[in-house]
């Protein structure tokens, strides 16, 4: 799999990190599409992932929302220092479209809840540079 470069953003001590790759046409019309994600607690504190909402724009269709908990059916604890990594996918009807959104995180000192950013990245399927 070759991916493509990383968009990374740090948020309330939490960073994103991003690779994505292009996986093929599945279904005759189906682009898809397969991504990375590290997650880095820099804080001090140890923090849980509860929810993830993302936003998939394809330009051969409209935007799709897709909200659910934690990621790939976990909710981890993340402690100070640590890093978790997972990878999903997505299938666009078009060669070009792009992802964002954000998790939701509880910092378990206290409890409290925060948004942490997915950075904006896109999905290109590499025969349209030809």
């Amino acid at each position: 799999t070759h991916f493509l470069n990383m968009i990374c953003k740090t948020t309330k001590g939490v960073k994103v990190s991003i690779k994505t790759a292009y996986k093929g046409i599945f279904d005759s019309d189906s682009h898809v599409f397969s991504y990375k994600v590290i997650l880095e607690n820099k804080s001090e504190y140890c923090v849980k992932l509860l929810r993830r909402h993302w936003i998939i724009k394809d330009l051969g269709d409209f935007d799709d929302h897709i909200k659910g908990d934690g990621v790939i059916g976990k909710q981890p604890y993340i402690n100070p220092g640590e890093t978790f990594i997972y990878e999903s996918g997505a299938k666009l009807k078009s060669t070009i479209g792009s992802m964002k959104g954000n998790y939701v995180f509880k910092r378990m000192e206290d409890n409290q809840l925060f948004n942490v950013e997915i950075p904006e990245f896109k999905l290109i399927a590499p025969q349209i540079y030809n």
